[in-house]
């Protein structure tokens, strides 16, 4: 099954170019935000990454595959910092607080950014066993899922619940199929219905949690935090 997962990669690529196209891509560079462009390299990276040592693997490439994948133990920490430093960027303050629809996006951000540094840093403590060390790395992949979908302009009309609910469902459809596909593997197939749940942890809080004082508290902190 992770043979082709390389294809697979680069159908996100595409998808994620498509859905940032209208506010990324199709702009003129000089116009947007140095934190955004610095973020948007990053995860471009990440992407250009998971690509090359998919293939590497379906040709037998191992140990390129393992020196082209120490270069991510660069490479995650600048994303981590790319991404923290647009989420504060993109802050905004009406009446010496943060409005609640950033509250919610500066939640999806971070919670995503979570998601994501789980499961790379159990890929890599697992790194000496290919089948969960794969299924890992993989997972990773997913949390790009809700970022590039909702911004596809679907002509969806208005819903009587967040559009959030529908790429969150997407995700875990996704992560469910491949529980599915894998049923009858003998090696890490623990690994999926794991990531489910913590998948569904987060996107429950997202949904429920971020209106709460405990989150608007830190919302409000860290607007004021000096990052940008």
């Amino acid at each position: 099954m992770f043979r082709n997962s390389g294809f697979y990669f680069i159908l996100l690529l595409f998808v994620a170019l498509i859905g940032f196209w209208p506010s990324y891509f199709s702009r003129w560079l000089p116009d947007i935000d140095a934190y955004t462009h610095f973020h948007a390299v990053s995860m471009l990276l990440w992407l250009c990454l998971l690509i090359a040592q998919a293939f590497l693997i379906r040709y037998k490439q191992y140990r390129l595959h393992r020196m082209v994948g120490k270069f991510s133990y660069l490479l995650v920490p600048v994303l981590i910092v790319s991404l923290v430093l647009l989420a504060h960027y993109q802050i905004v303050i009406e009446d010496g607080a943060v409005p609640p629809f950033r509250r919610y996006i500066l939640f999806l951000q971070l919670s995503l950014l979570c998601l994501f540094i789980i499961a790379y840093g159990l890929a890599i403590l697992y790194r000496h066993q290919p089948a969960r060390h794969a299924r890992y790395m993989i997972t990773t992949a997913f949390t790009l899922i809700d970022p590039a979908v909702a911004r596809i302009p679907l002509g969806i009309p208005d819903l009587p619940f967040s559009y959030q609910v529908l790429t969150f469902a997407l995700t875990d459809l996704l992560i469910i199929l491949m529980i599915i596909l894998e049923r009858k593997q003998t090696k890490g197939r623990e690994v999926f219905p794991l990531m489910l749940i913590i998948f569904v942890f987060f996107q429950w809080l997202n949904l429920n949690w971020t209106h709460s004082h405990q989150w608007t508290d830190f919302a409000n902190w860290f607007a004021g935090l000096p990052l940008t």
